[in-house]
């Protein structure tokens, strides 16, 4: 009886000191995991916008990484879901090094259908998990979020109230002065600005459009121009305004003057 209690003793010895060996390689092969991020690539397609993250993991340790999933989720701050993305890699073997690419995508029509996000400033949440099976036996999570600010391309539009002069004998110049700034520091405001004039009888009395090319983190402060039959014009009427561009289209925008 003597023998096997003592090879059962010595066997145990023997399974916690392969476990305990174990628990300190993995720990410090744990350690010697580095993972790099490169430079994003943001493209643009009549679909959305796609924000392509390379994610290097290079593995210097001793076991595999395995099940490795990427997930990101984009929500506003009411909590809506506006974009979620998953990467997975199966294995990473050890002493190598794999580059994951990461794609985030936004549908921008649904975002600048909002009139919040197209004229008012807001941020979004970012939320962040990473999960993984080290060594084939050790799960591991992290979790986090933080924010990104949103910049509306179309801050503080205003448009004034049309400013009539002479033009010769038959027509006047009426100047409708626009101005907005555009916070966004991803895309410009490149398109047209187009303005109806109408009179206190829904008469349409001219048409004005301008082209625009405003930058990320600009102002535009200028008049639309048009000419009008003066004995259509009244004191009170209606001024409308739409906005065509690349990435959205708005409108109309109503002001009554008078």
């Amino acid at each position: 009886m003597n023998v096997p209690l003592r090879a059962l003793s010595w066997a145990t010895r023997f399974f916690w000191i392969i476990i305990l060996a174990f628990a300190i390689t993995a720990a410090y092969s744990a350690t010697l995991i580095r993972v790099n991020f490169g430079e994003s690539l943001v493209t643009f397609t009549e679909e959305g916008s796609t924000v392509t993250l390379p994610i290097i993991f290079n593995n210097k340790g001793y076991y595999n990484i395995a099940d490795l999933n990427v997930t990101t989720l984009i929500a506003d701050c009411e909590n809506r879901q506006i974009s979620r993305a998953t990467t997975y890699v199966a294995q990473i073997s050890p002493q190598n090094n794999a580059t994951i690419f990461h794609n985030v995508t936004f549908d921008s029509n649904e975002i600048l259908t909002h009139e919040d996000y197209l004229f008012n400033d807001s941020n979004f949440i970012l939320y962040g998990s990473v999960y993984l099976n080290y060594a084939n036996l050790i799960p591991f999570g992290f979790e986090a979020n933080t924010t990104i600010p949103w910049g509306a391309p179309l801050f503080n539009f205003t448009a004034g109230f049309p400013e009539y002069s002479t033009y010769n004998t038959t027509h006047l110049r009426v100047n409708v002065p626009i101005n907005f700034q555009n916070h966004s520091p991803y895309f410009s405001v490149t398109g047209n600005i187009r303005v109806e004039i109408l009179n206190n009888r829904h008469q349409l009395l001219g048409i004005g459009t301008v082209s625009v090319n405003v930058p990320s983190n600009t102002i535009y402060n200028d008049v639309i121009e048009t000419l009008v039959n003066p004995a259509m014009v009244t004191e009170r009427g209606q001024i409308r305004v739409y906005v065509e561009t690349e990435m959205f289209d708005y409108g109309p925008m109503v002001v009554n003057y008078g």
